[in-house]
């Protein structure tokens, strides 16, 4: 979870077909060039994907900044894991100009109109990494960080990396969990705050309620 939004993938793009890719996509409200920040942006409205409803706030703009840090198994290396940094908005468009797509104009129209096998499994692969929020390398304890695709009020895509000693927030992936737990434990003494029998207390927290106090602080 992005500690600054709250925002959370809650759908996992795959390719299985051409037909479904298409369903897929189309589920978008718009996918456009932001050719003055340099990345693509994608209209997110959850309510039209299934088994999305736990989220408060519905509607976001993922945005393809900065890198991620792609796992495969590699076969050049006797299939084992090995790791690859990926430049989001480079990949997309290198993409879409080898399908002839004019990305700076009626994006998400010409996407639709696609028929290759090869274009949607290199697209569905990535949109995944462009939410994927959690980036580290195999076997280096040094690169584990948490980078979000979505703009804080301010406009900035929260990034650990950029981490100051004097910041609160989590400087890397795995204190962003420590962080959410802490938030959970504050959500906690409310509850307990409110009741006038602690013992009588819920303590626990469905995942709809903790996205809703995460993403309305």
């Amino acid at each position: 979870i992005d500690p600054v939004t709250g925002f959370v993938s809650l759908i996992k793009p795959r390719y299985i077909s051409i037909n479904t890719s298409v369903e897929f996509i189309d589920k978008f409200d718009d996918i456009r060039y932001n050719s003055v920040d340099d990345l693509f942006e994608f209209d997110l409205d959850y309510t039209k994907f299934e088994k999305c409803n736990a989220d408060y706030k519905k509607q976001w703009t993922v945005c393809t900044n900065g890198e991620r840090i792609k796992t495969f198994r590699n076969s050049a290396k006797n299939n084992e894991w090995d790791n690859q940094t990926v430049v989001l908005t480079d990949e997309f468009k290198s993409l879409f100009e080898q399908f002839g797509i004019d990305y700076h104009d009626n994006l998400k129209s010409q996407i639709l109109e696609q028929n290759s096998k090869d274009f949607f499994e290199q697209l569905m692969r990535l949109i995944s990494l462009t939410l994927q929020m959690r980036n580290s390398i195999t076997g280096n304890v040094d690169v584990d960080y948490l980078i979000s695709p979505v703009r804080n009020s301010k406009g900035e895509f929260y990034d650990s990396r950029n981490y100051k000693p004097s910041d609160i927030l989590p400087c890397d992936a795995d204190a962003n969990g420590a962080y959410n737990i802490a938030r959970k434990a504050l959500w906690a003494i409310k509850q307990l705050e409110k009741c006038d029998d602690v013992s009588k207390a819920r303590l626990s927290i469905y995942k709809k309620e903790w996205l809703e106090y995460a993403q309305k602080i």
